[in-house]
């Protein structure tokens, strides 16, 4: 009997002790990027991606920044390059790493549709850049 009633004493001291060896609190994790800063990485990984492809002999075309911050390009590709481009990017494969339904498959494929070519596209999965503008 005694022994019961020492219990709740017990089980108080055991749960402040708990409480007192938990430590600091953890570290918060980053703060997701804004909008803006998710928009200029993309953009920078367009930058990226038409100086690859002049470099392979295949300049991007004049829009590929269209509707980034500082560009006025437009998309003057003829109409059936631009929807064979969206078709391209639509049933692109996802390469190892980017998940279905995620940020980082918009990225993905909003490059494709842009005119960047899906072998490019997914090396530039491995970039850092992609993983901020996919974040």
């Amino acid at each position: 009997m005694r022994s019961l009633a020492l219990l709740p004493p017990l089980c108080l001291l055991s749960l402040t002790l708990a409480a007192c060896s938990a430590g600091a609190p953890a570290p918060a994790p980053p703060a997701a990027p804004t909008g803006a800063a998710r928009i200029a990485a993309e953009c920078a990984l367009l930058t990226q991606a038409g100086t690859m492809m002049a470099a392979a002999g295949s300049p991007a075309h004049d829009g590929l920044l269209e509707g980034c911050p500082g560009s006025t390009a437009r998309d003057t590709r003829p109409l059936a390059r631009q929807t064979a481009s969206l078709r391209e990017g639509g049933q692109a494969a996802l390469p190892p790493g980017v998940a279905q339904g995620s940020r980082g498959e918009a990225v993905f494929r909003r490059m494709i549709t842009r005119g960047v070519p899906v072998s490019l596209a997914i090396r530039l999965t491995a970039d850092p850049l992609f993983a901020e503008a996919a974040r």
